[in-house]
């Protein structure tokens, strides 16, 4: 069994696609680290609470020299939607999930569903977000990575059920830390 990707490794070269379906090269995006939330899908309530958020954090990540790119799956008009509603950063699509499969980001069990801190997480999310229509897999978990401007992984949180995601202090620690180290 071949190890999970972690901090320190370094992902492939990988397209991903813009709203309106044009390809769009993970190094092309690289002139500066990345802050990467890999969402389920554009309309699943958590993860756009927590693109809400991090679009809040986002001059403090940007102060640090980190940029902000959402990733999720097919639904490009969710992500518009989202990009014309607030979330200031571009919002990409991966239908092939190859960048949630470069860093090991898989789907849950669905017991996790039953998980008190799953209906937390949704509960939380209510305060800023709705809920959209399913566009991929119910199980698909959340992820979120820093990149480095050489793809390699300089954080890495793998959600354990839906709407797990890190909290933004702990990625505007690390985006801080990597921009005084990147200058």
């Amino acid at each position: 069994m071949d190890a999970l990707t972690k901090p320190g490794d370094t992902v492939g070269a990988l397209t991903l696609r813009d709203v309106g379906g044009e390809p769009v090269a993970l190094d092309d995006l690289l002139e500066r680290p990345l802050a990467v939330p890999l969402v389920r899908y554009y309309g699943c309530m958590p993860c756009r609470d927590f693109l809400i958020q991090l679009e809040a954090a986002r001059p403090t990540l940007e102060a640090a020299g980190v940029g902000v790119v959402g990733v999720g799956g097919a639904a490009d008009y969710q992500a518009r939607h989202l990009m014309d509603h607030g979330v200031g950063f571009p919002l990409l699509l991966d239908p092939d999930h190859a960048l949630y499969e470069a860093l090991d980001v898989r789907r849950i069990h669905w017991w996790m569903l039953l998980w008190p801190r799953t209906w937390w997480n949704y509960l939380r999310a209510a305060r800023r977000a709705r809920q959209g229509r399913i566009t991929a897999h119910p199980l698909q978990a959340p992820g979120f990575v820093i990149l480095d401007t050489d793809r390699t992984v300089r954080l890495l949180y793998r959600g354990r059920t839906l709407g797990d995601y890190p909290p933004i202090t702990d990625i505007v620690a690390a985006a801080t830390g990597l921009g005084r180290t990147a200058e």
